[in-house]
C-alpha cells in the first residue's frame, strides 16, 4: 500500500474516531441499563458523567466516517479505508467478546448487548478482506504456474518441424499434406502426433497401408 498524505489523515482521523467510540461503548456497557431525570420513579439512576461517555458515540462515529471519506482507495481496494473499517467492526467485535469473557460483572443487560454487537461487528469487519485475499491467492497461483519461455516455445517448434519432415521422408505424408501442415501449424499441429502414432502402428505391422491411409484421412478431416 502506497503511503500518501490522504492515507495518513484517513488513519489518524478514522482510528481516532474508533478510539472515541470504543471508550464510549466500554463505559456505557460498564454502566448497563439506567435512566436519569423526568417525573417518573427511576429504578436505577445513571452515575454521574454517563452523558459525557454517551456523547462520545456520535462524535467518534462522525470522525470514523470522515476517515473513510478521506481515504483515497475507500473500501474498494486495500488501504487506509479498509483498515479504518476493520478497526471499528472487527476490532470492536473482538474487544466486546473479550470484555464479556473477562468481566462477568458487567451492568444489567450489557452482556447480551455485547454478544449481539459482536455477532454483527465481526462479519462486517472481516468480510471486507475476503475479495482481497481471494485475489492474492489467485495471483500467487498464477505466479507459481510455470510459464512457457521463449526457449521452450522455440524448442517445441523445432521438434514439430523435425517430426513433420521425418513423416514426409517416411512417406507417411504426401507432398500436399506436408505443405498443408507447414502453412498452418497452429490449425493442424495437434493432428501431427496422431498421424505419427498411425505411422508407428503401420511400421509395426498392426495397420495395413490401406487402413493407415483411411485413418490418416479421417485425422486430416479433423474427426476423432
Amino acid at each position: 500500500m502506497k503511503i500518501s498524505v490522504r492515507e495518513v489523515l484517513s488513519l489518524v482521523i478514522g482510528l481516532g474516531g474508533v478510539a472515541l467510540l470504543a471508550n464510549g461503548i466500554y463505559h456505557l456497557l460498564d454502566v448497563g441499563t439506567c435512566a436519569s431525570g423526568g417525573p417518573h420513579v427511576i429504578a436505577r439512576e445513571c452515575p454521574q458523567g454517563s452523558g459525557i461517555w454517551g456523547s462520545l458515540l456520535p462524535v467518534g462515529l462522525f470522525l470514523w466516517f470522515i476517515g473513510l471519506f478521506v481515504s483515497k482507495e475507500g473500501l474498494v481496494k486495500p488501504g487506509a479505508g479498509q483498515i479504518v473499517w476493520s478497526a471499528l467492526f472487527a476490532g470492536g467485535g473482538f474487544a466486546l467478546l473479550s470484555l464479556v469473557l473477562t468481566q462477568p460483572d458487567l451492568g444489567p443487560g450489557s452482556e447480551l448487548a455485547a454478544y449481539i454487537m459482536a455477532a454483527v461487528f465481526l462479519p462486517l469487519g472481516l468480510g471486507i478482506w475476503i475479495p482481497t485475499l481471494l485475489k492474492l491467492r489467485r495471483k500467487q497461483r498464477d505466479t507459481a504456474a510455470p510459464q512457457p519461455t521463449g526457449a521452450t516455445i522455440a524448442g517445441d517448434r523445432s521438434a514439430w518441424t523435425k517430426q513433420l519432415h521425418q513423416l514426409r521422408s517416411d512417406k507417411a505424408l504426401t507432398r500436399a499434406e506436408f505443405d498443408l501442415f507447414k502453412r498452418n501449424p497452429a490449425g493442424f499441429g495437434d493432428r501431427l502426433d496422431l498421424i505419427q502414432q498411425l505411422a508407428d502402428l503401420k511400421a509395426s505391422g498392426l495397420l495395413s497401408a490401406e487402413e493407415f491411409a483411411a485413418k490418416k484421412h479421417t485425422v486430416m478431416l479433423g474427426d476423432s
